[in-house]
C-alpha cells in the first residue's frame, strides 16, 4: 500500500509542477512530455498492476461494483487564493519549513500531500483547515483504503484526470498546433483505456520487439498472450475522463479564435462517433467469437446458427422448397439442444420457414442429430470453462460496460454539439448510436450468447450444464443480473435514448437549425420510426412481465434500468424520454402526427408506471387538450 500511497503523490507532485509551469512549454516539448514520459508511465502502471481490482466485473452495466475508486482531482485554486495563503503560514511556521518562501508549485505540492494524508478531497483551499487538524492530538489521520495495492484503485484516476486538466488548461491554448498534434495523443490514451483500442501488446514487449527502452526487461503480464485489455476499472475511469474532457474542451469554445472554435466541435463529435463505433465493432466480434468457440466445443457446425435479428425470423438468404402444407421459404435455422436419460445431449436442427399463406412452420431435421454421450461432455467441460468462459464473458460485458458509459455521455454533449455541428458530425454519431442498437439489440436476442453468460454465472458457483439447462427454465427468459440480458438490453436502452435525445433536439429546439440542411426533416421520419419502435415493445413486454415486477421498482421506473434484465423496466426511461419529447412537439407538430402519438397515449394509461402514467396526463392536458379546443 505504500508504494502506490507513494506513486500517488508522485503524480500529484507531477500535477502541480505541470499545472504551474506547463505554459513555458512549447507544443514540441509538450509532444515529448507525454509521449516520452507521461503516457508510458501511466499505461505501464495500469498493466502491471495484478491486484483483484483488476478482476472485479460488475453484474450490470448501469450498477458499477467499483465505487471505491478515487475521483479525479479538482482543479488547484489561483496563487493569490485565500485557502492558499492561510495553508502557507500554517507550512511556513513549522520547523521543517525552509528559510525561504514556498514557491507557487512547491505550496501546491505541500497542500496536496496534506490533502492525500488527511482524506481530503482535494479541494487545495481547505487544506489550512486539515493542516490545523493534524497539529491536533486525534487528529484526522489516513482514511482507510479497501484496494490500497493497486496502483488502479489509488492513483489511475487521478493519473488519468491529470491528463484531462492538462489538455484543458494548457494544451488547448497551442490553437491548432495543438488539434493536430497534441489532442491525437490525449485522445489515443483516453481510448486506451475507455475501449482498448488499439489492439496492441503490453508496452513493455512492444519495446522489447522495438529494441528500445525496456528491451532488456522480461517478466511483462501476461507474457506474449496477445493485445493487453484495460478491466472494467480502467474502462470507467476512461469513460468518465472522456466524458469530463468533453465538457471542458465545449466550456472553452467561447474562449477559442473563430477558426478552432469552428473546427473543434466537429472534431470532437466524429471522435465520439469513432470511439463508440470502434467499440461496437470489437464488442460484436467478441460476441461472434464466443458463440463459434462455444459451438466448436460442442462439435456443432457454427454455420447453422442462427443470429437473432430484431426478434424476426430472418436470414442473409432464403431458399424455396415444397412442403406437405404448400410452397415455403427457409427463412431461418437454429439449434435446440435437449438432454437425454443418462446425460447424454441432443442437438437438432430446426428450419424455420414461412409458408406462402403466412403460416410458419418449424421443420426438424433428424438426419442431422448429433448425440452426445455425458463422459465426451464432461471432457470438454474443463476446456470450456478454462478457455470460452474465463476469457470470453468478462471481455464481453466490458465491452458492453464501455458502451453504456459512452452513450450515457453523450446526451449531455449532444446539447451543446447539436448547435454547432452540421449534418456530417452529426449523421455520424447517429450512425455509431444505431450499431450499439442493433448490435446490442441482436446480443440481447441470441439464446447461445444467454445460454454461455448463464452457464459462466453458474460455473462460479460450481454448477454443471444440467444447472445451466434449469436456471434456463426457472428464469422464463427473466434473466437476473449478471445474464446477458442484463448487459444488452441496458446497452440497447442507453443508445435508444441517446439517439431520440438527439433527434429530438434537431427536431423540437428551434434555435438548433444547420446551415445548408434541413434539421427537422432529416429528424422527423427517423424520431417517428424510433417512437413507434420502443413503444410497441415497450408495451408487449409490459402486458407480458409488468405485473411481475415490485411495485417499488414501478415508483421510480426511469432509474430501474439495469436492475432488472425485462425489456419494459430497462426502457422505462426510455419511454419517459419519448413522453417529455412529445410535450416539446409544437402545436402544429402534434396535429401531424396525431394518428401515430394518440394511440400510443391511450395505451400507456393502464400501464405499472406512475412516472409514466403522470406524463400522459401532462400530455392529454397540454397537447390533446389544444388539440380538442378544451
Amino acid at each position: 500500500g505504500v508504494g502506490c500511497l507513494v506513486q500517488r503523490g508522485s503524480i500529484m507532485t507531477m500535477r502541480a509542477i505541470l499545472l504551474r509551469h506547463g505554459d513555458r512549454f512549447s507544443a514540441g516539448q509538450w509532444s515529448v512530455v507525454l509521449k516520452q514520459v507521461v503516457l508510458p508511465s501511466f499505461q505501464i502502471a495500469a498493466e502491471y498492476d495484478e491486484s483483484q481490482v483488476t478482476r472485479i466485473t460488475s453484474e450490470s452495466p448501469a450498477v458499477s461494483s467499483l465505487d471505491f475508486l478515487n475521483d479525479s482531482l479538482p482543479l488547484p485554486p489561483p496563487p493569490d487564493d485565500d485557502g492558499l495563503k492561510k495553508f502557507a503560514l500554517i507550512a511556513e511556521s513549522e520547523e521543517s519549513a525552509p528559510s525561504r518562501p514556498l514557491g507557487h508549485a512547491e505550496l501546491l505540492v505541500e497542500a496536496s500531500f496534506a490533502d492525500l494524508r488527511h482524506g481530503g478531497d482535494g479541494n487545495l483551499s481547505a487544506a489550512h483547515g486539515l493542516a490545523k487538524k493534524s497539529a491536533q492530538p486525534g487528529g484526522k489521520g489516513n482514511i482507510e483504503q479497501p484496494f490500497p495495492d493497486s496502483w488502479v484503485a489509488m492513483a489511475a484516476p487521478i493519473a488519468l484526470g491529470t491528463l484531462t486538466d492538462i489538455f484543458a488548461e494548457m494544451l488547448l491554448r497551442y490553437g491548432r498546433e495543438g488539434r493536430e498534434t497534441l489532442w491525437p495523443l490525449v485522445l489515443g490514451q483516453l481510448q486506451r483505456w475507455a475501449i482498448g483500442y488499439p489492439l496492441l501488446p503490453p508496452i513493455l514487449e512492444r519495446a522489447a520487439e522495438d529494441g528500445g527502452p525496456g528491451a532488456g526487461s522480461s517478466g511483462s503480464p501476461g507474457g506474449n498472450e496477445g493485445p493487453w485489455m484495460p478491466c472494467e476499472a480502467l474502462v470507467r475511469i476512461g469513460c468518465n475522463e472522456l466524458s469530463r474532457l468533453t465538457h471542458r474542451l465545449l466550456n472553452s469554445i467561447p474562449l477559442m479564435d473563430e477558426e478552432e472554435a469552428a473546427v473543434w466541435p466537429e472534431t470532437l463529435c466524429l471522435n465520439l462517433a469513432d470511439t463508440l463505433s470502434k467499440n461496437v465493432t470489437l464488442e460484436s466480434l467478441l460476441h461472434k467469437e464466443l458463440v463459434e468457440f462455444k459451438l466448436k466445443i460442442l462439435g456443432l457446425d457454427s454455420s447453422r446458427r442462427s443470429s437473432a435479428n430484431g426478434g424476426e425470423a430472418s436470414a442473409p438468404e432464403t431458399s424455396s422448397l415444397m412442403t406437405p402444407f404448400g410452397p415455403g421459404e427457409v427463412v431461418m435455422e437454429r439449434i435446440d439442444h435437449y438432454f437425454l436419460e443418462g446425460g447424454a445431449k441432443a442437438s437438432v436442427p430446426i428450419k424455420i420457414i414461412q409458408l406462402d399463406n403466412s403460416a410458419v412452420l418449424y421443420s426438424p431435421q433428424p438426419s442431422n442429430v448429433i448425440v452426445e454421450d455425458a463422459s465426451r461432455e464432461r471432457q470438454r467441460a474443463t476446456h470450456t470453462r478454462n478457455n470460452y468462459l474465463e476469457h470470453y464473458i468478462p471481455a464481453i460485458k466490458i465491452r458492453c460496460i464501455a458502451s453504456h458509459c459512452i452513450q450515457q455521455q453523450l446526451p449531455g454533449a449532444m446539447d451543446v454539439l447539436s448547435h454547432l455541428v452540421e449534418e456530417e458530425g452529426l449523421s455520424a454519431l447517429l450512425k455509431a448510436l444505431e450499431q450499439s442498437r442493433l448490435m446490442s439489440r441482436n446480443a440481447s436476442l441470441d439464446e447461445d450468447l444467454a445460454h454461455s453468460f448463464q452457464e459462466a454465472l453458474l460455473s462460479e458457483w460450481g454448477g454443471g450444464v444440467e444447472e445451466v439447462e434449469a436456471a434456463l427454465a426457472k428464469f422464463g427468459g427473466m434473466n437476473q443480473r449478471g445474464g446477458s440480458g442484463m448487459f444488452f438490453l441496458t446497452q440497447q436502452a442507453g443508445s435508444n435514448n441517446a439517439i431520440i435525445h438527439l433527434l429530438s433536439l434537431l427536431y423540437c429546439d428551434e434555435s438548433v437549425e444547420g446551415a445548408g440542411w434541413d434539421t427537422r426533416a432529416f429528424a422527423e421520419p427517423l424520431l417517428l420510426e424510433r417512437t413507434q419502435d420502443v413503444m410497441k415493445k415497450f408495451l408487449e413486454s409490459e402486458g407480458r412481465d409488468g405485473y411481475k415486477i415490485d411495485p417499488n421498482v414501478w415508483r421510480m421506473s426511469s432509474e430501474s434500468g439495469g436492475k432488472i434484465a425485462v425489456y419494459c423496466t430497462s426502457f422505462a426511461s426510455v419511454v419517459v424520454s419519448i413522453l417529455n419529447t412529445i410535450l416539446e412537439f409544437s402545436p402544429e407538430q402534434f396535429e401531424r402526427h396525431k394518428r401515430v402519438v394518440y394511440p400510443i397515449l391511450c395505451s400507456l394509461i393502464k400501464v405499472h408506471s406512475e412516472e409514466i402514467r403522470s406524463l400522459v396526463h401532462d400530455v392529454f392536458v397540454q397537447q390533446v387538450a389544444h388539440l380538442a379546443g378544451v
